[in-house]
């Protein structure tokens, strides 16, 4: 164990037995506290100390780790107490806190039990608790080298193993986008020269995201250089074509061998040279419709295995929208199950619907709502309804499920179907081919109330006492009763499927209930709730679309009232679109935000936007962040509009410390001017001395 360590550890240990440490060392006139150690046990608690200031003072937030809490932040001169509270850990940790007063800088020491690491494999790692470790493995794999990630693994589980989310570096640094240099490779003297097929220590605390195991901002303990480099390590094959490619092996090593996983690669050619062995790598045609990958493992004496991944492109169309497929027809499509029928269920994606068809084989056990499904093959048309033909049949392809369903999902808005609307819809196919895709329905979302009527083995539903054309219930499933309502009034939701014998409009039920009811709307999800959550926390909701940022990379989202910024999600939505999304919560420089990549439905497109009226916080532009962490907010200031350099600035008065950051609809014509800056709150610098603002409106201002 280096010194530092020890030190630590000793300091950690005296800190838990005795809670304090005496006042005397280091005090200044400005500020005193009764302790500058104090120990929390490690099953949680709170510790309070004294605090005499002769001005104000105010923690360097900066320095307040996320798992303390701090109360209060600030005070006046005077005297008073802070308060601080843990809960219960599996490790000891400590922080380092920082009180300003008057130019004065006061520490305190928190430490909670005794800081341990505790070695485990990749496989303990990545099934255990959140706590810090230290583990050994080999690199597998090498991304976002500028702030040290990688993959390791130690043959415990599957490659590529464990994530390592970023590596501090020689110095103990973190990497951050304004200091990242490359880590691993770059020559630069805090780099560590790390590459594939290295074995390393490394140590660092566990978390979770997105369901899997990660560890951050981890210390490199010990490198073992590979006596192998094999480039390239990825090697993406255009198309699903057979030919060959080169791996170049630089090599100290004894005995070199290149063995491939799979069957549709092979070893077409080896030649050597002084330290450097070629391998020239054949591989057969992809008949199949989806992409296979497959590795080259190159492996020898006295260093650690490398494989090569080969992804090999598929025999079938890229996948292409529900709208993009009815203009096709050998397709490939994902969405999401809206509705189960007894032959089949109902595909949708923010574009359209489509009847996945499977016949009288059909086994509806086997899917639920919300599942997220991938299909390929033949597009046609039944009875005007659209539908991919999954029986077996030839052209058809492929079923993947991608994600499992809820069984719950948000439907959008339904059209209601009137006489008119249903005559209409009759008219619709007048000298139309019934077996043409170019010649078929809309398959909507449509609400109706209808009386079903008993007609010979049929029930068919009516609206009223009109008889020109009706409804029927398409394969309905048993768990709706319709025989217990024949003769009876009720409200029924679905899809519009198909029109048979001219006059038969068939839905693929969602849902009926007796009378009539209204017509639902969506409701939204209190976004208040979600600015409530903490970091790490899974959130999930259902909003309308406010505003997409100008870079394209995130979407700002409304309940009419409050907003929430969504980063990077993984269906970049369109202003007016109803939207589910989930995904775990995020605070980055001072915005309360989604982590990167949640998963967003478009429930709706194209809805009318509530009212939305910017809040005016000219006169507390200096305090903006006294809501630390702040959500996304639309926002309106007046002051001075400044160019400076590449950056364009909103200078309030009155707020010194403070500064507006203007993207967006920026306009360097109003500089020098006053102006009123319009616009949405998209984050801030780590200081928190700029209000991020992507401008939608500028306008002159007294």
């Amino acid at each position: 164990m280096k010194l530092r360590y020890i030190i630590a550890s000793l300091a950690a240990a005296a800190a838990l037995f005795t809670g304090c440490k005496e006042e005397g060392d280091t005090y200044f006139d400005e500020i005193r506290v009764s302790q500058s150690y104090v120990g929390i046990p490690m099953d949680g608690g709170s510790k309070e100390i004294d605090v005499k200031a002769t001005f104000q003072w105010a923690f360097d937030e900066e320095s307040i780790p996320e798992w303390l809490t701090v109360e209060p932040k600030s005070g006046p001169a005077g005297e008073g107490k802070i308060k601080f509270t843990a809960p219960v850990t599996l490790d000891g940790r400590n922080a380092e806190l920082i009180i300003k007063c008057a130019g004065r800088e006061q520490r305190i020491n928190i430490i909670q039990g005794l800081a341990t690491v505790s070695e485990a494999t990749v496989k303990e790692v990545m099934n255990g608790p959140e706590k810090k470790y230290r583990v050994t493995g080999v690199v597998t794999k090498i991304h976002g080298a500028h702030y040290g990630n990688m993959y390791i693994n130690d043959g415990t589980v599957e490659d590529p193993g464990l994530q390592i989310y970023g590596s501090l570096d020689k110095k103990g640094n973190k990497m951050t986008s304004s200091t990242a240099y490359d880590c691993f490779n770059s020559g630069h003297a805090n780099a560590w020269e790390i590459s594939v097929g290295d074995k390393v220590t490394v140590e660092g605390p566990m978390t979770i995201y997105k369901n899997e195991a990660e560890l951050v901002d981890v210390t490199i303990i010990k490198i073992e250089k590979s006596l192998v480099k094999v480039e390239p390590l990825e090697i993406e094959l255009d198309g699903p074509d057979a030919g060959d490619t080169l791996i170049k092996i630089a090599s100290k090593a004894e005995k070199i061998k290149v063995t491939p996983s799979v069957d549709w690669l092979y070893v077409k050619e080896i030649e050597n040279t002084p330290d450097t062995v070629f391998a020239r790598i054949g591989f057969f045609p992809n008949e199949g419709v989806v992409k296979r990958e497959g590795t080259v493992s190159v492996t020898g004496k006295g260093f650690n295995d490398i494989s090569v991944k080969f992804t090999q492109g598929a025999n079938a169309p890229g996948l292409m929208t529900i709208a993009e497929a009815l203009q096709g027809s050998y397709v490939h499509i994902q969405g999401t199950v809206m509705a189960i029928c007894a032959r089949g269920y109902v595909l949708s994606d923010a574009t359209g619907s489509i009847l996945a068809y499977y016949g009288s084989k059909f086994d509806a056990t086997k899917y639920k709502i919300g599942d997220e499904i991938e299909l390929i093959g033949d597009i046609s048309a039944y009875n005007y309804g659209p539908q991919l033909s999954c029986d077996g049949k030839d052209g058809f392809d492929l079923e993947e499920k991608k994600s499992e369903g809820t069984g719950t999902v948000t439907y959008p808005t339904p059209k209601v179907i009137d006489k008119d609307a249903l005559a209409a819809l009759i008219a619709s196919i007048n000298g139309k081919d019934g077996k043409k895709v170019s010649d078929a329905i809309k398959m909507e979302y449509v609400q109706i109330a209808v009386t079903p009527k008993k007609s010979g083995n049929y029930t068919n539903l009516f609206l009223d006492d009109y008889t020109d054309a009706d409804f029927s219930a398409y394969q309905l499933p048993a768990s709706f009763d319709l025989a217990s309502n024949i003769d009876k009034k009720v409200t029924v939701r679905g899809y519009v499927q198909s029109i048979s014998g001219g006059k038969h409009v068939n839905i693929v039920f969602t849902e009926m209930v007796e009378g009539e009811a209204d017509v639902p709307t969506i409701e939204y999800t209190d976004l208040s709730t979600i600015s409530a959550l903490a970091s790490g926390a899974d959130f999930e909701l259902t909003a309308i679309v406010a505003f997409v940022t100008s870079k394209g990379d995130a979407a700002i989202v409304t309940d009419g009232t409050n907003f929430f910024y969504l980063y990077k999600p993984a269906t970049t939505p369109a202003v007016g679109d109803i939207v589910t999304a989930s995904g775990k919560i995020s605070v980055y420089n001072h915005l309360h935000e989604s982590a990167q990549g949640p998963t967003v439905t478009v429930v709706e497109s194209g809805a009318d936007l509530p009212a939305l009226t910017p809040k005016d916080i000219t006169a507390t532009y200096g305090s903006f962040f006294s809501v630390d962490p702040h959500p996304a907010d639309y926002i309106t200031a007046v002051g001075t509009y400044v160019v400076d350099g590449n950056y364009t600035n909103l200078v309030v008065e009155g707020s010194d410390s403070i500064k507006g950051s203007l993207s967006g609809k920026t306009d360097a014509s109003w500089n020098g001017k006053k102006v009123r800056v319009t616009g949405w709150f998209t984050g801030s610098n780590k200081g928190g001395t700029f209000i991020y603002t992507d401008v939608t409106k500028i306008e002159a201002a007294n």
